[in-house]
């Protein structure tokens, strides 16, 4: 399998944008290249096979992850959607017979979401698939790369994490580029 070439910017980045790291802008693009990649891959099995998108599915993984019901809030929270997305895609899931909604024991003013026998089925195939996938994408990669890789990304997300909080910096005028009319 040929491997696909790194993104890569051009020489005179660091001229057009003063200040800019030429291979932080290539880590960030090829990041987010694999990142995607990764992503559309791993949402692939579950739609092919069930039909599934990747929020459908990734529903029903926590309801099984979980080991018990849960307040539909619950799933939002853990999928970073709206209340108002996550009663469309519960509405969805339950008129295809996979998840049903009860209510709470103690609490009547409380719905609680379970999955049906058949998401359990569909969660217990789709899983071992998709941790094959990711086992094979990183296959690769030698025990203490991939952990030199793990350290990296988590100084980039706690990176991030930081600049979120800070005002937007004034940008410098950006240059043309040599050689190129604009």
């Amino acid at each position: 399998m040929p491997t696909i070439p790194a993104i890569r910017v051009p020489a005179d980045f660091e001229h057009e944008f003063r200040g800019a790291s030429r291979s932080a802008a290539e880590v960030a693009a090829n990041l987010a290249r694999t990142s995607k990649a990764f992503v559309v891959e791993i949402d692939r099995w579950p739609r092919v096979r069930h039909r599934l998108s990747a929020s459908a599915f990734q529903t029903l993984a926590i309801l099984e992850g979980a080991g018990e019901p849960l307040a539909a809030h619950v799933i939002a929270e853990q999928l970073l959607v709206s209340s108002a997305s996550m009663t469309s895609l519960l509405d969805t899931l339950q008129r295809r017979g996979l998840v049903e909604r009860h209510p709470h024991p103690d609490d009547r003013r409380k719905i609680l979401i379970h999955l049906t026998d058949e998401a359990h089925g569909i969660v217990n195939e789709m899983l071992p698939v998709i941790h094959a996938v990711i086992t094979a994408a990183v296959a690769d990669l030698t025990e203490p790369e991939r952990e030199r890789l793990i350290r990296a990304m988590t100084t980039i997300w706690s990176r991030l994490g930081e600049i979120a909080g800070q005002p937007i910096p004034t940008p410098k005028t950006r240059r043309k580029r040599r050689g190129v009319a604009h």
